[in-house]
């Protein structure tokens, strides 16, 4: 059974990983896993683009290392991950923002899916990433995954281009925040 909100938490890495040298590498690496199960676990569902090979353990190690994986646990079970950061994979798209993060890869374990999990994530991430300074979120969605589709056309992302990339056709989204935040070092 899913638990009320209060009991669910957003965690950041740039705080674990200020452990001791060698408890900080157990723990990254038992989070790399934990997150490539959640991936791999969407594989083959409707809409979904990834595959064995991506993402992978070297993508979840690079959000892990540039404090940018975003993760929602029940109790003590990792359910969702994204990740945002100012990765520029997207700087040569038309875009409207002028300091944005990308986000990419946000996933929620099947068994806890159409329970508002990924509003849960989304709009925690959302609120990360302006505190960190960006003007907004672009991002591109699968044009064949209703369910991401939804959901960030709920939470109040607006379509504005199409790509073809990484031989899937895409939409472009983003999100402009209302008001600015002081810009990244």
């Amino acid at each position: 059974m899913w638990l009320p909100k209060q009991s669910c938490g957003v965690l950041n890495l740039s705080f674990p990983l200020l452990l001791d040298h060698a408890r900080a590498s157990a723990v990254a690496i038992s989070l790399r896993s934990s997150i490539i199960n959640i991936y791999h676990s969407l594989i083959g569902t409707p809409g979904c683009t990834w595959s064995a090979d991506y993402p992978c353990k070297d993508t979840a190690w690079s959000d892990i290392e540039n404090k940018s994986l975003y993760i929602l646990k029940e109790n003590s079970k990792i359910i969702a991950a994204a990740s945002a950061g100012a990765f520029d994979e997207l700087a040569h798209l038309q875009w409207e923002l002028e300091n944005p993060c990308e986000l990419a890869r946000l996933g929620v374990l099947p068994s806890f899916q159409k329970r508002g999990i990924g509003t849960i994530i989304l709009q925690n991430v959302i609120a990360a990433v302006k505190e960190k300074g960006f003007d907004g979120i672009r991002m591109l969605v699968s044009k064949t995954n209703p369910a991401a589709l939804a959901l960030y056309h709920k939470n109040g992302f607006k379509q504005c281009g199409e790509t073809f990339m990484y031989d899937i056709d895409f939409y472009c989204y983003q999100m402009k925040f209302s008001r600015h935040y002081k810009k990244l070092c």
